[in-house]
Parts: structure tokens; sequence; C-alpha cells
């Protein structure tokens, strides 16, 4: 017995050892101890993962240190992905990674009420690990297939663009060991992943030397929550911060069951007591070390502006830009950081944020500012200034405005990772705040000069402020919050302040007279009759003043463009005015005014500036431009910041036309804003009712004869885009049926002989071409009177406006199941 004793021991002895000796050879693998102790075995290319802490709550953020650089795609370098709170879960054999469903939550004292809701609501399970050893409730698990996975969905986000089919190829895909560490509060493992597939796309063949594969880095980081000292703020829509919500399913019945916390970063004062204090610890953004100058200090300088919002809600040396130390890893959540990122094609800038998904509290805030955008200014003020004339020195202005708007979109991008959304309603009060978008404010003298010292604002804004105040103020003891908050709303709109954010602004049938992008001015229809005047002015004195020496002259046309379209976004300023309303996000009780339709002065103005940008003469392009416009030379060919053609290799004199007139028609006949107009005038009948904009639309498009001229050929194009958008409407299923009629009505108007406006002749003539002089004016009515007849010879039956769905009833909100009883 003792001998059978002996050899089981000899055999099974090693159980009974340190865990890891005998797995780990010291000699070949490094323990890199942290949050979640790690052991590297680079000679295998395994990495093996020491779990020590089960059924506890740790977030999960995946990020892509190195990217794709394409705008379109959208996989860009330090692009953040999802944050998770998950935890470990032993489960026979294996450790499950649990994602946790925190959409949906009971706080109770009774445990099993807290049960029933968690096991009402699916979590989900996203990696299983195989446990190879355990010891002392700590076990070992190979991590490597973990770690190797396409986290970040690339090949998904490829397929879902249309570059191609990809799946990953782990032959070509590594743990990256020079950014894999390890730290108390965080452990962050990065991987070499390829995806390799058939490269359908053009965007994937532009960035990248061989398509069929990419080869990108991702970034796993487990990291430890916050502690439980943040005090959560309860959401209010006219505050203008981002929010997290989810449902309490012990909620009091009669209380709203969604509940919602603003997304802030912690601040706390030393002095809690003292109207201005030093804080705890102070919020600090890193700029990327890439980043050149003179963009270096123009992106502190901006990003700094936000230190004085917080001095204003109490908070001194709280908050500050630096440039980021040699050694930083801005995908490390211990640092808030100002990205420099490089895309091959010009594109968004944004701000992201890792977020406790519990509480709404900012654990680290991720700038992303896309390299490209600053020469769209430069473009701007280059079209604008022409300043290459023969003799004269390099005009320092264009670089001096382009590094304004940088500093402005620092203070922008950062005032999201520290919770603030868009607030659009801010250009007419005086540039109330960097969170809207901005023109450039363009003033021209009565010689024609240009003035852009003040074309982007230099400090921070004061709704900012308020909203900073409102996010971030220490409510003082004894003071009950909710009313403290409250006051701050109500003084925030005393002082004249509106908050309107994306959906409203972003919205094509969007109807605030003030909340829009890129706009400028109190009054959109008046800012675009004054921008149409300078766009003329300076169109008039276009040519090769607009480029430098020894550049083909065809590149005029990059710095034509932005020149010839700087109204385009107050075009869509001023179509919301048609139809519009000014409302505001106003809380029963509140000191906000109460919603109101916008007069017929200000529409009927809104209406004539729109159709003064669409006559001939504020569409055409000078002759001496294009005289100066060539077909584009070997090595430049026509791309994404040039006019399209219809002309073959060769500049089309109608394309920048025919933008602006789709521009102007694709908002003036919108369904929604046509349904507005319609119904505004039977409430108000002093108001512009759609009839009265389609009517005067049509005089001004076919009043005057049009000639066998360039002006006469955009006039041509004009009725036939009015045209095909007014057939367009008519089909369209959001359009109402009065709509519709008064469309179709107008459409069999043109048939018929009105000598006031030298339209159509009659029906029967239309049908019989024969007794049509050959002209162009004819030949083109007739042209047009057939595409009518065939639209109004189709059955009205193909265009049934879609039906309404009603609001959920019985009970509400739920979905129609099918079922074997009845209720």
């Amino acid at each position: 017995m003792k001998k059978q004793l002996s050899l089981i021991i000899l055999l099974f002895g090693t159980i009974s050892f340190p865990l890891f000796a005998q797995t780990i050879d010291k000699g070949k693998l490094s323990k890199k101890e942290g949050f979640f102790t790690f052991y590297l075995d680079e000679d295998k290319g395994k990495i093996y993962l020491e779990v020590d802490k089960t059924d506890f709550e740790f977030l999960y953020v995946n990020s892509m240190p190195a990217g794709v650089g394409s705008n379109d795609i959208g996989l860009d370098r330090g692009q953040l992905g999802r944050t998770r709170i998950v935890e470990f879960r032993k489960a026979g054999n294996k450790l499950l990674l649990v994602h946790k469903n925190y959409d949906f939550r009971a706080y109770s004292d009774n445990p099993l009420e807290v049960k029933a809701v968690k096991d009402a609501f699916a979590e989900s399970v996203i990696w299983g690990f195989e446990i190879s050893q355990t010891e002392n409730e700590k076990y070992l698990v190979d991590a490597t297939s973990f770690y190797l996975q396409d986290a970040h969905m690339v090949a998904e986000k490829l397929g879902n663009s249309r570059q191609g089919s990809y799946k990953v190829d782990l032959s070509r895909s590594s743990i990256y060991y020079p950014m894999t560490k390890n730290f108390p509060k965080n452990t962050e493992v990065e991987a070499i992943i390829t995806v390799t597939g058939n490269a359908t796309g053009g965007y994937i063949r532009s960035v990248t030397p061989s398509p069929e594969a990419i080869t990108v880095r991702q970034r796993h980081s487990f990291i430890e929550l916050p502690d439980d000292g943040y005090q959560p703020r309860e959401f209010d829509p006219r505050a203008g911060y981002f929010h997290i919500s989810y449902m309490d399913f012990t909620s009091q019945i009669g209380e709203p069951m969604v509940k919602k916390f603003i997304s802030r970063h912690r601040l706390e004062k030393k002095d809690p007591s003292a109207a201005v204090s030093e804080p705890v610890k102070p919020i600090v953004y890193y700029l990327d070390r890439g980043t050149p100058e003179p963009v270096r200090t123009a992106l502190i300088e901006g990003g700094n502006w936000w230190a004085e919002a917080f001095e204003a809600a109490g908070f001194k040396n709280a908050y500050r830009v630096e440039l980021a130390p040699e050694d930083m890893d801005p995908m490390d959540v211990r640092y808030n950081v100002i990205q420099w990122v490089h895309r091959s094609t010009r594109g968004w800038s944004y701000g992201s944020s890792v977020r406790d998904p519990r509480t709404g509290e900012i654990i680290k805030g991720h700038v992303t500012l896309g390299s490209l955008r600053v020469r769209q200014d430069f473009l701007i003020a280059q079209g604008l200034l022409q300043p290459f004339e023969d003799g004269k020195p390099e005009n320092p202005k264009m670089l001096e405005m382009a590094l304004a708007r940088l500093r402005q979109l620092s203070a922008h991008e950062i005032g999201h990772t520290i919770g603030l959304a868009h607030a659009y309603a801010s250009s007419p009060t005086n540039r109330a705040s960097v969170m809207d978008y901005p023109y450039p404010v363009i003033k021209m003298d009565d010689n024609g000069n240009i003035d852009l010292s003040d074309a982007y604002d230099n400090k921070i804004g004061d709704w900012d402020k308020w909203a900073i105040t409102y996010g971030y103020a220490t409510i003082p003891e004894g003071e009950n919050e909710k009313k403290y908050l409250n006051r701050i709303l109500e003084d925030t709109y005393s002082a004249g302040h509106t908050f309107i954010s994306d959906v409203d602004s972003r919205h094509p049938s969007g109807s605030h007279p003030h909340a829009h992008l890129w706009d400028n001015g109190a009054s959109a229809s008046q800012e675009l009759t004054r921008l149409m005047t300078i766009r003329r002015n300076k169109m008039n004195s276009f040519g090769l003043n607009s480029i430098e020496e020894g550049q083909p002259e065809a590149l005029m046309e990059e710095v034509f463009v932005p020149l010839y379209l700087m109204h385009r976004y107050q075009i869509e300023a001023t179509a919301k005015i048609l139809g519009g309303l000014d409302y505001t996000y106003k809380i029963k009780g509140d000191n906000q005014r109460i919603q109101s339709r916008l007069d017929a002065t200000e529409q009927n103005r809104a209406l004539n500036s729109l159709l003064s940008a669409i006559h001939p003469k504020a569409l055409a392009v000078p002759d001496h431009v294009l005289d100066r416009l060539p077909p584009r030379p070997m090595g430049y060919s026509r791309n994404r910041e040039t006019f399209p053609s219809r002309n073959g290799l060769n500049f089309d004199p109608l394309s920048p036309a025919e933008n602006v007139v789709d521009l102007v028609f694709g908002f003036l006949f919108e369904a929604g804003r046509a349904n507005r107009l319609h119904q505004q005038a039977l409430f108000e009948r002093n108001l512009p009712s759609f009839t009265n904009v389609l009517d005067k639309t049509v005089d001004a498009v076919f009043g005057e004869n049009s000639n066998e001229t360039y002006e006469g050929e955009i006039k041509r194009m004009t009725q036939s885009k009015l045209v095909d958008h007014m057939i367009a409407l008519a089909n369209h299923p959001q359009a109402s049926s009065s709509v519709k009629a008064e469309v179709r009505r107008k459409l069999k108007d043109f048939l018929f002989d009105n000598p006031s406006r030298n339209e159509f002749r009659s029906r029967t003539l239309a049908s019989n071409p024969s007794g049509l002089k050959n002209t162009l004016k004819n030949n083109f009515d007739q042209y047009l009177a057939d595409k009518i007849i065939a639209f109004l010879d189709l059955p009205e039956k193909l265009s049934i406006p879609v039906e309404l769905s009603v609001p959920e009833g019985a009970p509400i909100g739920s979905e129609d199941l099918s079922c074997d009883f009845d209720y």
C-alpha cells in the first residue's frame, strides 16, 4: 500500500506545487503584474491571463491605436470602441466573460426583486476561456485567441462600407508586445490584427498598399471601475449635456421609469464651502506630440479656453491643456487626450469618451482632430483674398484664419468630451457657444476689400459658461439640488440664450429659425443676401491671383469651389424659415417663451432670398473664370473637391449652377416643409401657404423668356429642375394629399396657354408638335410638356401616401404578438 501511495505521489505530486512552477519558465516568459496579471510567451506568441477576481465588475474597452486612414470607411487611428461593464464567472471548466446588462435595473433592498429584473433581460457572454490551471481561487487561461479577435469589427465595417469581404487571418496576426502593459488599475493588451479578403471598394484600395490584406492594431483595456464617490447629476433637456439612461423597475408608479443622468468628469472642490476653490484633482488634457507647429500652439490655446468656464462654475486651476509627455500612451485610460489624426481625404473631427455606464461619469476624454480639415478654411480664405498677384508677398491672413478655426475646433471637440452636446442656436446671440458649427464671419468694405479679422471667435462663449456651471458647480450645503440647478437654467434663459441641438438642426425638414449648421447672423435670409453680394464681388475678381506661381491653372477650380458655394449652408438656414416655428425645449413652469409661427414678412423675405440665389445672374460663372479653367492636366484628375462634369474631361459651366439649384429646390420642396406651409395658412391666413410659395417660385423661374445664351441655358436647366422636384414631391410618400393635389394642379397649368408667363402651349398642341416652330425654346417646352404628361398619365395609385402607424394601445409599448388565448 505504501508503494502504491508513493507511486501516486510521484505521478501526481506536481499538482501541489505552486500554480505556475511547471507552466512558466522565467527564462522564456515574462510576468506582468497589475490589475489582471498576465504572462507573455513571445517565443510561442502566447499570452496567459491570471484571473483572481471572479464575479467582480470592471470595464472592458476596445479601441484602435493604428487605423485605416479613410474618412469614408471611418476606421481612424485612436478610435474608441465600446465601453462595457463585464465580469468573469466560473462555469465548470470555463471562465465566462459576461457583459452585464445595465440598461434595466432594480435598486431595492429586496434581493428577489433585484433578481427578478436581472433574470428578465439577457446578458451577453462575449468570450469563454478554458481554465488551464487553478490554485487558491486563481485561474490561468490562455487568452491569445481572445486578444487576436477582431474586437473592433474591422472586417464587418469594411463589408458594410462595400469595400470587400474580409475575415481575420491568424497567421498574419500577433500580440503587439511593445504596447502590452499592466498597471494597478488597468491592463492594456494590444494586438496586430490582419483581415484578408477580396477588395471591391475604391476607398480601401486608395489607402492600403495591398488591399487584400488590411493590418491594423487593436487594443483591449480592462479597467477598474470608479469608486462610489461620484455623485450623478440628473439630465435636463435644456442644459445641453449628453446623458446615460436606463429603466429602473423599482420606480414608484407615477414616476418616470427611465432615469437619465448627464455625462461629466468628476470634479470636486478642496473647499466645498468656498465660492471659488481649487479642485481635489484637476481635469488635464494632453495634446498629441505628433501635432506640428503652428497647429500645436493653436490647439493648446483654444483648448485652454474652457478654463474660464470652469472658473465661472467656481473652480480655480481645475482644467488645462498641455503637451503630452514623450512616453505617454494615448490609448491609456488614465489620460485625456487630443489626437491629431491623418486621413487620405478631409473628414470629421470628433470628441469621444470612456464613461461609467452606471453613472455617466467620464473616465477618459478622447478627441480626434482630422488634420486635413484646416485646409478647407485655408482655401476659403485663399478664394476670398486672392493673394497671389505679381509682386505681392504671401498674405499671412489665410494662415491666421485657418489657425483661428483650429482654436475654435479644439475647444469644440474638447467640449464634447467634457459632456456637452452641440448648441446650434448660439450663432445669432454673439456666437454664444463654441459648441455651434461656425462659418467664418466675412466682412467686405465698399471697395471690395475682405476683412477676416473676426472670422472666428477667440474665446469661450457665454452659453458655455452657463452650461459648465450647470454640470459642474458644487451644490451649496443645505440647498435643494433640483431647485438650485433649475435656477441656473432659468438664469441662462433670462440672459437670452436658447439651446437647440442636433436633430432639430440637421433634419432636412428642420423648422427652427436659428438652429443651423455653418450659419451666421440673426436673420438667415439677410445673411444669405449679404453673402451673395460678397460672393459675386469676389467671383468677378477671381483669376490667376487665386493660385501660386508654378501651379497648373486647372487647380484654380479647387479654390473656386468653396467661393462659389460659400452660401450653401446659409441657403439651408434660410429655407428653414419657410413654415418655420420658433420654439425651445420648454419645461412646464419655466421662463422660456412658448412656441410661435414665424411672421409672414420674415417668411416672404426668406423665399425672395432663395429665389434670388437661383437667378441666372447669381448662378453664372463669370466668363473670365470659364476661360481659364482648362481640362485637368496629367497627374491632377478631377476629384471630390471639384465640380462634377457632364462635358467629359472639360469643365462644365452648368454644373455649379445645377448644384445650387438642386440645393434650393431640395430644401424648398421637402415634403415636411411643404406640408407645414399648407397647414400654417389654415391656422393663420396671413402666412404664406404652400400654394403661395409654389406659385411664386413658378412665376420667378418661368416669368422671363430664356434666350440662347449661357444665362438662358441656366434658366432652362432651372426650369427643368423645378419640374423634376415638383414631380418628386407629388410622388413623395410623406407629402400630404393636399400638397400633392396642388403640385398636380400646377403641373396641369403648365400644359395650357398662359401668355402672361409665355409657358407651354395647350395640351392639344403639346401632343401635336408639328404645329410648333423648330426653335430651342419651343423644343425645350415640348420636352417639359412630354415629361409632365408622362407623369400625369401614370396611375395615381402608384403614389399613395404611406399610412401613418397608430400609437401603441393595448398594452402601450408592446409588440403585436400572436397568441392562442384571449385577454
